[in-house]
C-alpha cells in the first residue's frame, strides 16, 4: 500500500501538512473487525491540490548509511529534512508515520515525542533532541501525534473495500512451529496463515503486516497497579468508547513508555522522591532510563502516582502493526502466506522482569492454530525478483533474513526459472540455528541452489560471518556480477547490512581492479539499475 505525501507546495500551513501526512501514514491504527469484513475510513479534509511536482531527492534515505553520514548529507537543509536524516530510514511504520512525515510532525510541533523511532533507538532519539535545540524546533502539544488525537472515525463496513492496513483480514493461523532447536539461544518460528477467501494477492519480496495484541497477563498487572477493574470506560484512538482492558490489549503500546507517561506520573506522584527520580529520567540523555523498560516497570516505580484512567491511556503511544518479510510464494503455496519470526525476549532493566516483543511473542505464544490474526500485505516497490528468470541471483540472508530468499527460491522453482541461485546464510550454531536446513540442502543437492555458503559464528574460536564468506569468494562473486547477477541483502541494518555493503565494495575494488571511489560508484550504479536491493530492518 503506497502512502501519499503532500508536496511542500501544497496549499496548507506546515502544521496542517504535517498533520495530513501523519494522518495518511498513521491513521490505520484504529481497531478493525475480526470477522474479515472490510471497513472504509472517512476522508480527510480536502482541497484543490497543485499539479504533481517532481519527487524531492533524499540521498540520506538509506538505512545502511551511518548516522553521521546521513547528517552530513542533510547539512544546511531545512529543519524537517535534517530531522528526517536522523531517523532509521526504514519507513517501517512502527512510529505511525514514514521517516519523512514523522520528521515533519516534529518540525511543525504537532508531535513532540522524539522516541518513536524504535529501529533508530537511543541514537536517533538523542540526535532528534539535539536537533530540536540547535534548529530551534518548538515542542508540540501532543506526545502521541496528531493522528491519535485528530483521527476521523471509521465509516460503516462496506463490501467493496479491499484488504489494507486500515481494513485487515482476519486470517486463521495454520501452523506455528519452531525452526531453531530448543538448545538455541534464539527462538525462531515458521508461521503460516490461511488466505482463502481474503482476495489478498502478493508477490515475493512483499511484507505481511500483522496487527498484534498485547500480553493479557501484563495488561492485567497494569490494571491492578492502577487500582482499576478493566471495565472502566475510555476513548479509543478514533474517538469511540471502549473498556480500559480492550484499550490496553489492542490499541496502546505497553512495551515502551512515552515521555508523556512519565510527565503524567510526575504530575500525579505525591511522593517527592519518586517525582524527582521520574523527572531525572526525562532530563537524562535521550531518555536513557526508559530503555529496556516497559509501562508496568515505570508504574511500579511510581507507586504514589494515581493518574486518571483516560489521562493514563492517552499518554501511551498508539499500537502499530509490524511488517514481516514474506517467506512464501503464492505460486508454490496457494491461498497461504508464510513468515519467519524471531521471538523477542529479554531481561528488563528494572526488577529483572522478562520483557517481550509485542508481535513476535503474540505469534509465538498467544495465538494457536485455528485462531485468527489481523493481517494485510505491504507491497515492496524496490525489492523483488529480477524481471528475467534467467538472471543470476546472489542472496545474503543470515538469521531470519532468510525469509524472502526462501520465497524467491520457491517462486523460481515453481516457474521453472533457469537462472543460477547463490545463497549466503549464517547464524550462531549449525546444529541449532540452521533455519530451513532440509529445504536448503535439498535445493543445493539437486543444483537448483547453485551455491550455498554458510557461516556459523559460534562453531569455532574466531567468529565467522556472512561478510567473511563474501570476501573469501570474491573472485567468483565478481564473475557472477559481470554476468549480470542481482545482489540481495536481508536482515539487520545497523551491523550486518553495513558489513556486507563494505565487503561487496571491497570485492568490486579488488577483483574489478578499481579504486575505492570507482568501486563505490559501481555499487551505486547497481542500486540505481535495480541490481542491488536490500530489505533491512
Amino acid at each position: 500500500m503506497s502512502v501519499p505525501v503532500l508536496p511542500d507546495s501544497a496549499p496548507f500551513s506546515p502544521e496542517q501538512r504535517a498533520w495530513l501526512n501523519g494522518f495518511f501514514a498513521g491513521i490505520a491504527g484504529s481497531a478493525a473487525p475480526m470477522n474479515g469484513n472490510a471497513m472504509s475510513v472517512a476522508a480527510a479534509p480536502t482541497a484543490a491540490l497543485p499539479a504533481p511536482v517532481e519527487d524531492e531527492d533524499f540521498p540520506w534515505h538509506d538505512p545502511a548509511l551511518p548516522l553521521d553520514e546521513r547528517m552530513a548529507m542533510a547539512d544546511g537543509k531545512k529543519p524537517e529534512r535534517q530531522l528526517m536524516a536522523a531517523m532509521a530510514q526504514l519507513d517501517c511504520g512502527s512510529c505511525g508515520y514514514l521517516c519523512q512525515t514523522y520528521a515533519e510532525a516534529i518540525a511543525s510541533g504537532t508531535d513532540k515525542d522524539t522516541t518513536k523511532c524504535s529501529p533508530g533507538g537511543k541514537e536517533t532519539a538523542k540526535k532528534l533532541k539535539e536537533l530540536m535545540v540547535t534548529l530551534n524546533v518548538s515542542a508540540g502539544a501532543s506526545a502521541t501525534g496528531a493522528a491519535v488525537n485528530g483521527s476521523p472515525k471509521p465509516a460503516a463496513p462496506t463490501s467493496t473495500a479491499t484488504v489494507s492496513r486500515d481494513t485487515p483480514w482476519a486470517a486463521p493461523m495454520l501452523v506455528s512451529r519452531r525452526l531453531s532447536s530448543h538448545e538455541s539461544a534464539k527462538e525462531v518460528r515458521h508461521v503460516e496463515f490461511n488466505l482463502k477467501g481474503s482476495g489478498i494477492d502478493y508477490k515475493v519480496g512483499d511484507a505481511l503486516g500483522v496487527w498484534p495484541e498485547n500480553c493479557i497477563e501484563t495488561v492485567a498487572q497494569i490494571i491492578d497497579r492502577l487500582g482499576a477493574t478493566g471495565a472502566e470506560d475510555c476513548h479509543t484512538i478514533d474517538g469511540r468508547d471502549t473498556s480500559l482492558f480492550e484499550a490496553l490489549r489492542r490499541e496502546r503500546v505497553i512495551t515502551r513508555p512515552t515521555e508523556s507517561l512519565v510527565e503524567l506520573l510526575v504530575e500525579t506522584a505525591t511522593d517527592r522522591e519518586e517525582a524527582k527520580r521520574l523527572q531525572a529520567w526525562l532530563t537524562s540523555d535521550a531518555g536513557e532510563p526508559l530503555n529496556n523498560v516497559d509501562v508496568l516497570d515505570v508504574l511500579m516505580n511510581a507507586q504514589s502516582a494515581k493518574p486518571r484512567i483516560n489521562d493514563f491511556v492517552g499518554s501511551l503511544s498508539k499500537l502499530q502493526p509490524r511488517l514481516y518479510s514474506i517467506s512464501s510464494s503464492p505460486k508454490a503455496h496457494e491461498n497461504q502466506v508464510h513468515l519467519t519470526v524471531g521471538a523477542v525476549r529479554f531481561a528488563g532493566r528494572l526488577g529483572g522482569r522478562m520483557l517481550r516483543g509485542v508481535a513476535s511473542t503474540y505469534l509465538a505464544d498467544r495465538v494457536r492454530p485455528g485462531e485468527k490474526v489481523r493481517v494485510f500485505t505491504h507491497a515492496s516497490k524496490h525489492f523483488g525478483l529480477p524481471p528475467s528468470g534467467d538472471t543470476p541471483m546472489i542472496m545474503v540472508g543470515p538469521g531470519t533474513g532468510i525469509a524472502p530468499f526462501r520465497a524467491f527460491l520457491h517462486d523460481r522453482r515453481a516457474t521453472g526459472a533457469k537462472g543460477r541461485n547463490w545463497l549466503f546464510f549464517g547464524d550462531q550454531k549449525r546444529d541449532h540455528d540452521f533455519l530451513y536446513r532440509e529445504e536448503l540442502e535439498s535445493f543445493a543437492g539437486d543444483q537448483f541452489l547453485s551455491r550455498m555458503d554458510i557461516a556459523f559464528s559460534r562453531d569455532q574460536a574466531d567468529k565467522v560471518y556472512v561478510q567473511h564468506r563474501i570476501s573469501e569468494q570474491g573472485d567468483q562473486l565478481w564473475a557472477w556480477l559481470q554476468d549480470g547477477a542481482h545482489f540481495y541483502v536481508c536482515g539487520d541494518a545497523q551491523r550486518m547490512a553495513k558489513d556486507v555493503d563494505n565487503a561487496l565494495k571491497q570485492v568490486v575494488a579488488t577483483h574489478g581492479k578499481m579504486s575505492d571511489d570507482d568501486a563505490k560508484a559501481y555499487v551505486t550504479k547497481m542500486t540505481k539499475d535495480g541490481r542491488y536491493q536490500r530489505d533491512v530492518y
